[in-house]
């Protein structure tokens, strides 16, 4: 196999190799700008279809709150949490002590489908932490929601009130309030402070495929394999065909 052939080979190898590595890999997400807080200014994570583990941010008065689009994985768990070892040592401490901290101490964080309809939401679940644990929620098919996270008191709601009951104040609540069956339009309340946050999420993708960014699917990374397959093939085609000239015509091979 002459030099082409082989860079040619090796070059196949490498984007297989690119691409499985690609798919496999988790990211993260910090907030970008000023993160919208209704279905259509939510924040799109433009990464292409992969695992995402977290998103951050920084929530900042009056309007605490921010909406992300997120795609969850049909028959996987998802869950959301601001549970993370910052929360866990920090907190605590400086509480105890008194020290200002720039962490969002009392978060909550509310789940929406595609069509702003509310899933379920938490407050306080675990002390002054938010969470929408495993086994939750689990999609039976793939497809957009958003979540928000929200200060303590600034709640998601309609023009017909509150999408979550405000008896359901604190832990895991599901969306019974009066405006549960229309969709989100806006956040409503007061919140004493905002600050930073981490989510850590299971079953969420950062995008669907139509995304430009997007990895390829299974079958475009097959065609780009048999490109660089019929791409080998050619050149070992016209290497031979060359030789068999050059006996011919009695030159000398190479």
């Amino acid at each position: 196999m002459n030099k082409l052939v082989q860079a040619t080979a090796t070059a196949v190898a490498v984007l297989v190799a690119g691409l499985s590595s690609s798919q496999a890999q988790a990211v993260t997400f910090t907030q970008v700008g000023d993160t919208g807080q209704t279905l259509g200014t939510a924040q799109v994570i433009p990464a292409g279809s992969l695992p995402l583990e977290s998103i951050s941010g920084t929530v900042s008065a009056p309007n605490i709150a921010h909406l992300f689009k997120i795609f969850l994985t049909g028959g996987q768990t998802f869950s959301a949490t601001t549970i993370n070892a910052e929360t866990l040592l920090q907190l605590p401490v400086d509480q105890a002590l008194g020290i200002p901290t720039d962490l969002l101490v009392d978060p909550q964080l509310f789940l929406f489908d595609a069509a702003g309809i509310g899933v379920y939401g938490n407050d306080d679940s675990v002390g002054t932490q938010a969470t929408l644990p495993s086994g939750g929620f689990s999609p039976a098919q793939s497809g957009a929601y958003f979540l928000a996270i929200a200060a303590s008191g600034y709640n998601p709601g309609n023009t017909l009130g509150s999408i979550f009951s405000p008896a359901n104040a604190s832990g895991l609540f599901e969306p019974t309030g009066s405006g549960a069956a229309n969709a989100f339009s806006s956040f409503t309340g007061q919140a004493e402070s905002g600050g930073r946050y981490m989510i850590s999420l299971t079953g969420v993708t950062t995008g669907d495929d139509s995304n430009s960014n997007a990895v390829p699917e299974p079958e475009q990374t097959a065609g780009l394999i048999a490109a660089g397959v019929l791409g080998i093939g050619y050149q070992l085609k016209k290497r031979k065909h060359q030789k068999s000239l050059k006996r011919i015509s009695g030159l000398p091979l190479q």
